[in-house]
């Protein structure tokens, strides 16, 4: 193989196997050619050069990429049913399009906000445009709606009463944390992608996809955005690619603030608005919440912080034009920041769970604050937040679990920054707090419509929309929400004992909560089911741990009562967890005594969760917070939390109760009657675990006997259309990629490359300038050839810059 002519691929090896803790036995008569790397003799060696050299092609090993893929359509039914205006909006759609046969063709799809019109195109593009074998381009501005595209297509539309002719199809979705342009195929049969991204590789579809088609279809999600000049540069560049152009655009406030863009929405779209459904009928037919307007006087005067001409500018650019200072200072004003929160505690039974739409990053760390300090259970997402330090933006992961919370009711508010306007479903949205005004119809109306689910759409019969009015004498045109809708409503488009008591209390308030969850006929099919399916017991936690600790609230310490339920799924990760907490904590020196750091404790928990419960079911029960909350106990305490173990957990079980129902062969009349003698007879039993709440106790009992009476539909699990991944390189994918799919990997090809660019002195040096330091951080890895062009994340194409060389390089 020649690598005993090549010390330094040798020595590249080694350093792999080493961090590898890889040790392997080699053949005596080899030893002459592996002289370099014996460690200790000459019988036990290092590695095996041949099984070495094998292990460096982990760059080229195959892995399943989630942005690329087959979804095989799934041999039964979708159970969609559509409403009358998604049907008639399919209709007016095959009329102009389909029947007329019209090429090109550019027309606008408008429904208003919680309409459907996501689900609504796709399943017309699936029934008229996949089933034909036809291609598919979908566009859109921000990753969440690329996300939701792909979602509908795959597990709401890929069934056999949908796509009757294709039992599969494939997809590519393409942004900036998606796939790239270089990646695409031939074969794709349907195309996600951000804009930005495909002008950027325009070459890349032109040359691998559209020169092999006569015609293209292409969607613009949110398509009042397509008038910017990005948007046409894409739309003609494919236009006139292709033979037959063909395009929809989807929105549900088809108009421009600026006058001049007006005109121009209709240039992109020639072909007009193809249908359109008024916000009144949707409100009507229960598919829309019935809007209530509140204002709240904030008491705030804002005209002293601003001349005429800053007003002027506020009047023609809206509110994200004043200056940094000026904002931070409305932001972070506390008596305006106070009638927010208060406003939400004094009416929480009313307003339920709450999106608060803040002026900024500053607007919203505040309110949070406030919020928390009125055990308002809280937090925020940004568009966009760089870390202090570093000043690299901070992933999207994180504001996607925080709304993934949000959704699933752990949080009462949500506070965000310019990312939930458009796009992104959150039905259980009770109240709408508009804490930024905007001289924006559009971003008015995007705001207004978070909150606009109807009962029939899974959402509520009203809707709160909150103003809160500052003191600006009228200064500035700020949009009105109610007049906006009353007035341009088109705009809008359309002890043991004691401690078991105390742990049955815990436990029974945790199954309350899962009852509303069971009897909740809008949550999500699939999350009720996964919970219908779990034989009661396996809901039942085996035990508890129970503990306080103080914890750090500026400069006062707080006692915070910890419950943690272990359930049957979690006790093995949990016991394990016991044994490696010395070795965890062992060492660690906290910034304050007595305290672990929220940085500390974070990669502790992504360390136990990663090493400790990865590969066990998460559900039900895992909180990365009961983790940090037991590594913080046992750091503070230098002992393990105390664990009570539910006494007689079996005389809890419902399905008990249905055997015997069931074996007594009762009459209806019976079985009702021997059921509220057992609730009458049992106070301590079951009135205190199902919190004296009968339904709850009679639903679990009938649940059970339909669990025992049909086993077969209790056990097959909920059916999502098959996605095969696409098979990738490791070498083909951005680095942040390959330190998910394989971290030792990716820990040991970095390492090679800051190796490559250190000195004899022990500094990195950057391959650009004469910078110099000892720092990792001060350096960033850097594709020589972007991977965008073609190149592959290997050793050779790696190199180190500075942080602003690289977003200098990115920039050109």
């Amino acid at each position: 193989m020649g690598l005993r002519r090549n010390p330094e691929r040798m020595a590249i090896i080694d350093s792999f196997l080493q961090a590898n803790n890889i040790t392997v036995w080699c053949k005596r008569e080899s030893q002459d050619s592996i002289a370099h790397f014996d460690r200790r003799t000459t019988d036990r060696i290092t590695f095996r050069l041949e099984g070495a050299a094998q292990t460096m092609q982990n760059g080229q090993d195959q892995i399943s990429y989630d942005n690329a893929g087959t979804i095989e359509v799934a041999k039964q039914d979708s159970g969609i049913i559509l409403y009358p205006h998604q049907k008639e909006a399919l209709q007016h759609l095959n009329d102009k399009i389909t029947k007329s046969g019209k090429v090109p063709f550019a027309g606008l799809l408008v429904l208003p906000t919680g309409g459907g019109k996501t689900l609504t195109a796709a399943h017309w593009l699936c029934t008229n445009l996949l089933n034909q074998n036809k291609k598919i381009l979908w566009i859109a501005h921000r990753h969440e709606l690329l996300d939701q595209a792909k979602a509908t297509f795959h597990e709401r539309l890929a069934f056999q009463d949908i796509l009757r002719t294709k039992p599969s199809f494939n997809y590519r979705i393409i942004s900036g944390i998606h796939d790239k342009p270089v990646h695409i195929r031939p074969t794709d049969d349907l195309i996600i992608a951000s804009k930005d991204s495909l002008n950027a590789g325009f070459k890349y579809l032109l040359d691998k996809w559209l020169v092999n088609q006569e015609e293209v279809f292409l969607i613009i999600d949110e398509a009042h955005h397509a008038t910017a000049r990005t948007y046409r540069k894409l739309i003609e560049s494919i236009r006139g690619s292709v033979k037959q152009f063909r395009m929809i655009g989807l929105t549900a406030t088809p108009f421009r603030t600026v006058e001049e863009e007006q005109g121009l929405l209709a240039k992109v779209f020639p072909d007009d608005i193809i249908y359109k459904i008024e916000l009144r009928k949707l409100i009507t037919r229960g598919i829309l919440s019935e809007p209530v307007f509140e204002s709240v006087e904030t008491d705030f005067n804002v005209l002293s912080l601003f001349n005429k001409q800053e007003l002027d500018k506020l009047n023609y650019f809206d509110i994200g034009s004043i200056g940094d200072g000026t904002a931070k200072t409305i932001a972070q004003n506390d008596q305006r920041n106070w009638c927010i929160v208060n406003r939400y505690c004094e009416n929480k039974a009313k307003y339920k769970q709450t999106l608060v739409f803040a002026l900024n990053q500053d607007n919203a760390i505040a309110l949070k604050k406030l919020f928390q300090l009125k055990d308002i259970r809280c937090e925020y997402v940004l568009s966009s937040i760089r870390d202090q330090t570093t000043g690299v933006t901070i992933s999207s992961k994180g504001n996607k679990e925080i709304i993934q919370r949000f959704r699933a009711g752990e949080l009462d508010v949500l506070i965000n920054v310019n990312i939930l306007t458009e796009g992104t479903d959150l039905p259980n949205v009770q109240t709408v707090f508009l804490a930024r005004p905007t001289i924006s119809p559009t971003l008015m109306t995007q705001m207004i419509g978070r909150g606009l689910r109807g009962e029939k759409a899974g959402g509520t019969k009203e809707a709160y929309i909150v103003s809160f009015i500052d003191n600006w004498e009228d200064k500035v045109a700020w949009v009105n929400p109610e007049r906006l809708i009353i007035e341009e409503n088109t705009d809008f488009n359309d002890t043991q004992k004691n401690t078991q008591k105390q742990l049955v209390r815990l436990i029974s308030i945790s199954k309350i909560e899962e009852f509303a969850v069971l009897m909740n006929d809008h949550i999500d099919k699939a999350d009720k089911e996964k919970l219908e399916n779990m034989p009661f017991i396996e809901r039942l936690p085996l035990g508890i741990y129970h503990f306080s600790l103080l914890s750090q609230f500026e400069e006062e310490a707080r006692e915070k009562n910890c419950e943690v339920l272990v359930y049957s799924n979690l006790k093995q990760p949990y016991a394990d967890l016991m044994h490696a907490l010395p070795s965890l904590v062992a060492g660690l020196k906290a910034p304050v005594a007595d305290y672990l750091s929220e940085a500390q404790l974070q990669d502790l928990s992504a360390t136990i969760e990663s090493k400790i419960f990865f590969g066990h079911d998460l559900y039900p029960g895992y909180s990365p917070q009961d983790v940090k909350d037991i590594v913080q106990y046992y750091y503070q305490s230098e002992s393990l939390p105390s664990y009570i173990e539910l006494q007689d957990r079996a005389k809890f079980d419902v399905t008990n109760v249905a055997k015997d129902i069931l074996a007594g062969d009762y009459s209806r009349s019976q079985e009702e009657a021997y059921k509220s003698q057992l609730w009458d007879e049992h106070e301590s039993q079951w009135k205190t675990f199902f919190g004296h709440d009968k339904r709850y106790f009679l639903h679990e009992v009938d649940l059970a006997i339909r669990r025992i009476s049909n086993p077969d539909l209790y056990q097959r699990p909920t059916i999502i259309p098959t996605d095969r991944k696409e098979l990738r390189r490791l070498e083909e994918l951005p680095m942040g990629e390959i330190r998910e799919q394989n971290p030792a990997y990716w820990k040991w090809l970095s390492d090679q490359v800051y190796e490559k660019h250190r000195d004899a002195e022990g500094y990195y040096q950057s391959a650009e300038g004469d910078y110099r330091s000892k720092n990792k951080l001060d350096f960033q890895l850097d594709h020589i050839t972007a991977i965008s062009n073609g190149g592959l994340t290997t050793f050779e194409n790696l190199q180190l810059l500075t942080r602003k060389q690289n977003a200098v390089k990115g920039a050109r």
